[in-house]
C-alpha cells in the first residue's frame, strides 16, 4: 500500500500529508478513469504529467515519480471506492469539482466516450455526491481545456 494511502487509513492529520502524496491520491484517480476503457494511451499518460505539473505544480521528476507510483497503486487493484471515500474526506467539495474537472479531461483525451467511461464517470458522480449538472458542469470545463468542440 503507498504511503498515501496507509497514512489515510491510520487517521493521521491530512494536512500533514505531503503535497506529493495527494497529487498521487488525484493521479491514481486519473490513472483508473483512463484504464476505465481498456484502453491506457500515450495520450493519456501524457495529460496526466502535464496535469500534475501544471495544475497541480509539480516538477517534472515529482510528477513521473507520482505517476510511477500511481500505476504502481493501480496494479496492487487499489478500488476506486477507497479512492473517492479519500478524497471526499479529505478535500473541500470545490477541491472535488477540479478533481472531477482532470478526470473529465482524461475521459475526453481521445475524444471518444465509450460505455465503460461513461459507466465510470456516473459512478464517480455519485461517490462523490455530485449532481449531475456539476459533472456536467465539470464535463464542460474539461472541454473547454482540451479544445474539443462543445
Amino acid at each position: 500500500m503507498l504511503k498515501i494511502f496507509q497514512q489515510i487509513k491510520e487517521k493521521k492529520k491530512f494536512s500533514e500529508v505531503s503535497n506529493n502524496d495527494k497529487a498521487i491520491l488525484i493521479s491514481s484517480m486519473m490513472v483508473e478513469c483512463a484504464k476505465s476503457d481498456d484502453s491506457f494511451a500515450e495520450k493519456e499518460k501524457k495529460l496526466i504529467v502535464d496535469i500534475l505539473i501544471k495544475k497541480l505544480h509539480l516538477t517534472e521528476n515529482e510528477a513521473m515519480d507520482c505517476f510511477d507510483k500511481s500505476i504502481k497503486a493501480s496494479e496492487q487493484s487499489v478500488e476506486i471506492y477507497s479512492l473517492t471515500k479519500d478524497i471526499r474526506d479529505n478535500f473541500s467539495k470545490e477541491e472535488i469539482l477540479i478533481i472531477f474537472e482532470y478526470l473529465w479531461q482524461i475521459i475526453l483525451s481521445d475524444n471518444i466516450i465509450d460505455d465503460f467511461e461513461a459507466s465510470m464517470m456516473t459512478k464517480l458522480t455519485g461517490l462523490f455526491h455530485l449532481t449531475g449538472k456539476e459533472s456536467a458542469e465539470a464535463k464542460r470545463n474539461a472541454k473547454i481545456s482540451l479544445n474539443i468542440d462543445i
